[in-house]
């Protein structure tokens, strides 16, 4: 299975997302699922961001950094499913149009908290994501949240028109053998267990 992530780093507002994002994919990989993964930024990340990629997720077979999505289905070719982790910034209206035109291609999207108010700009963070999200969310093969009492007091459940389509990762059993996996390597065996049902639907 391989599966690239699209992951928000623009400026500083999305550390905490952009950490858990790469610590996901050091989880899948150590379940033997192929990771990619760039990120959605203004410039090309920094040396101390490649080295909080790295002691995130060591593991990732290529982070491709910042790069030109004119063609995402050229950068998609090959992948099982990609994996969009939100709030973000940037390439919204590339993606709703390449999934429009590649309708049977799963896309899965995560969603992990409100946009902050930090600033003025923040402000247009949280319009772009009221606007564009709901568009996302309707494509979406399934919207993914960690819990849903946190989910339910966000824009996210706002967003999200198809409550059928949320995946609730504390929801997901996965028995004995999850038991003894430590809290990343759970978060990660969940969202493999939401990868294959896609794939087997």
């Amino acid at each position: 299975m391989r599966i690239i992530h699209i992951i928000p780093s623009a400026f500083e507002y999305f550390n905490d997302i952009r950490s858990q994002a790469f610590k996901l994919l050091g989880g899948l990989h150590k379940l033997g699922v192929e990771t990619e993964a760039f990120t959605l930024q203004y410039n090309q990340p920094s040396k101390s961001m490649k080295a909080e990629v790295t002691e995130d997720s060591s593991s990732v077979h290529n982070y491709a950094g910042n790069i030109n999505l004119d063609n995402l289905a050229e950068h998609f070719s090959g992948f099982d499913i990609a994996h969009l982790h939100c709030p973000f910034l940037g390439m919204a209206r590339k993606i709703i149009d390449w999934k429009k035109l590649h309708p049977n291609f799963p896309l899965v999207v995560t969603y992990y908290r409100d946009v902050r108010f930090e600033d003025i700009f923040s402000i247009f963070i949280k319009l772009y994501n009221a606007y564009y999200l709901p568009k996302i969310f309707t494509l979406a093969s399934v919207v993914v949240c960690y819990n849903f009492e946190s989910f339910r007091k966000t824009a996210g459940l706002r967003s999200l028109h198809d409550k059928s389509s949320l995946a609730i990762l504390d929801e997901i059993e996965l028995g004995e053998e999850g038991e003894s996996l430590k809290p990343t390597e759970l978060v990660a065996a969940k969202t493999l267990a939401v990868y294959n049902s896609i794939l087997r639907a």
